[in-house]
């Protein structure tokens, strides 16, 4: 039988109000993660003096911190609960984007975004722990649909609003937006969620070993790969912090066990679905951010659209994927994650590859709306379900670190995707750069394929259905 949620089947207002909050989380997620391309240009020629290797830190920062940190603060929402954690993570990020807005130069605001990454990184399976656990078990789908219908709508509204505010002041706009959103969470937090303390796991013990081992090894793998581009695949810098990486990761693999203390609960694998979930959420993670870039640069570079245009075009992804993604969370929780990944994921490829083929020096409107169009269809499908399509079955001890793992495997699969686009496209510009371009747009296909062949391995049975998953 599956195990209950503590979600009433109609929520009383302190419950609604405490989701919506939660669901805020994804706001701020999409929001930065869209709208930090739109100000690298910005950054790049003020505070970055034209460095563009510099500035690329500013990018970089929230894979790094954010793959490097998810795991272990998994592992601190089971033990200390998901409303405490996602508070203390506010606390950070907010104070990370205070920071970020008055950041004098560039590096204290590569510092800065390190505070307001780690607050995220604490956000991001505290908040979905939150909103799992006020659902029933049988509309978790439909839930973190509407995770994914406010991350979209974010995606949708930060390219508008950072490409005209950069014109008007500059790329301090981004952030300086982020805090009165920060301050609003905190006030939903503070007027809706419980005013007992949350009881502990007892069970789960912070490992210090542990750790350091996850820090460092996620770091040394996701540095080198965000920094493929001005380092070299083949450096001999790059080897070093690969071969580190793999010892450190090795060391982790070995020290875990089914222990509650353990960072990375290994056991959890050996669900289908969850071994599924994360191998799509690399694949789809390369997609989903090589399109972001990839895009970018072949609109403002081949066809030579401003950054303001770009960005306007660019909304009609997520502003899709907001129209599509409660609606697709729905069908998954009655016919099964498998019915809606495989169509969704088959548009996305099938349009960036049609792209790919035909994309020329000259503007196609038509060619372009429907790439957009099937990426908004294909993010609507997948990403989100790839949230509850890991925590299917889980224990509610263990959602925390089950949805921590997933958004781990996203944040190592988007570093991929842009160090791949950037691998390819490298410092070429210009009309001339048109097959690099197209080679930049193809990585994008290439992660959409991976992905389609992933979900054709989904069991087609109904997740309602599903047994729950053994701690």
């Amino acid at each position: 039988m599956p195990s209950k949620s503590r979600a009433e089947t109609k929520p009383d207002k302190r419950t609604q109000g405490l989701v919506f909050a939660a669901l805020l989380a994804g706001f701020i997620g999409g929001w930065d993660a869209s709208s930090s391309f739109f100000i690298f240009p910005d950054i790049k020629e003020t505070i970055a003096n034209g460095d563009a290797a510099n500035a690329s830190w500013v990018l970089s920062t929230p894979n790094i911190v954010g793959a490097a940190l998810l795991l272990q603060s998994g592992r601190l929402t089971d033990k200390y609960g998901p409303e405490r954690l996602y508070r203390f993570g506010v606390i950070f990020y907010t104070s990370g984007v205070l920071l970020c807005t008055i950041a004098p130069t560039l590096w204290t605001l590569v510092g800065a975004r390190v505070i307001s990454s780690s607050g995220q990184a604490v956000m991001g399976p505290a908040a979905i722990a939150v909103v799992l656990l006020n659902t029933p078990i049988g509309s978790r789908s439909e839930a973190v649909g509407r995770w994914g219908f406010y991350t979209a709508v974010a995606g949708a509204l930060s390219p508008i609003a950072i490409s005209q505010l950069i014109d008007t002041f500059s790329w301090r706009a981004l952030f300086a937006l982020q805090i009165p959103l920060g301050l609003f969470v905190g006030y939903l937090l503070y007027k809706y969620g419980s005013k007992r303390a949350e009881k502990a796991d007892s069970d789960v013990a912070l490992r210090p070993v542990d750790v350091f081992l996850t820090i460092a090894g996620l770091t040394t793998l996701i540095l080198p790969i965000v920094k493929a581009e001005s380092w070299g695949w083949t450096s001999l810098r790059t080897v070093i912090f690969f071969i580190i990486s793999f010892a450190l990761i090795g060391a982790l693999l070995f020290r875990s066990d089914s222990s509650p203390s353990s960072p990375l609960q290994l056991h959890l694998f050996s669900s289908k679905g969850f071994l599924l979930s994360s191998i799509m959420s690399v694949t789809a993670g390369v997609a989903f951010y090589a399109h972001w870039l990839g895009m970018i640069l072949f609109l403002t570079e081949i066809w030579q659209y401003s950054l303001v245009k770009a960005g306007l075009l660019l909304t009609i992804m997520p502003g899709t994927m907001s129209l599509l993604s409660v609606y697709a969370g729905k069908l998954a929780d009655r016919y099964g994650e498998r019915l809606v990944m495989i169509p969704g994921i088959l548009v996305y490829t099938v349009l960036y590859g049609l792209f790919w083929l035909f994309c020329g020096t000259s503007e196609n409107l038509l060619l372009l709306i429907l790439a957009l169009l099937g990426s908004g269809v294909g993010m609507a499908c997948v990403w989100p379900t790839l949230t509850s399509l890991g925590a299917q079955g889980i224990e509610e001890n263990l959602i925390g670190s089950a949805t921590a793992i997933i958004h781990t495997f996203q944040r190592i699969g988007g570093a991929f995707g842009i160090a791949m686009v950037l691998a390819v496209v490298g410092d070429a510009s210009g009309v001339g750069s048109i097959n690099v371009h197209r080679d930049g747009v193809l990585v994008i296909a290439i992660g959409g394929l991976a992905t389609l062949v992933c979900s054709v391995f989904l069991s087609s049975r109904n997740s309602k259905n599903a047994a729950r998953f053994p701690a």
